[in-house]
């Protein structure tokens, strides 16, 4: 079951859908992007599907994802976590960034309920801040 969530989920991000996004959502859905505030321009916890919605609009404003390879993988009873390999483009440089980074998704029925990230934030600010 949670493959399917999982693909529809990277699948929105990554054509920067949020029709799609928000249909694999809760309403209630909370995303929390573990870096500095402040540097990071969409660091913090976000709550709510239109907030959630805006929090993945800034992200697409600053990176464009290139690729997204599942590395590792934990599942259990209502949610999964993901280890991946991320490759972005920051559009305001043109520079490539590749970091790993851990995914926690929880899942109420069809929809992703909570999205967690465990970046390698330094690595984005660093990516950011010589934008």
């Amino acid at each position: 079951m949670s493959q399917a969530i999982l693909d529809r989920w990277y699948a929105a991000l990554k054509a920067g859908d949020a029709g799609a996004l928000a249909a694999v959502t809760t309403d209630d859905v909370t995303v929390r992007w573990n870096g500095p505030p402040g540097i990071v321009p969409w660091a913090g916890v976000w709550e709510g599907r239109s907030k959630v919605v805006t929090f993945f609009r800034r992200v697409a404003e600053h990176l464009e994802i290139l690729s997204i390879e599942t590395v590792g993988r934990i599942e259990g009873e209502g949610g999964v976590v993901i280890v991946l390999e991320g490759h972005w483009r920051v559009r305001a440089s043109g520079d490539e960034l590749k970091v790993r980074a851990v995914n926690l998704f929880r899942f109420e029925g069809e929809r992703v309920a909570t999205y967690e990230v465990y970046p390698d934030s330094y690595a984005f600010a660093k990516a950011l801040a010589k934008a």
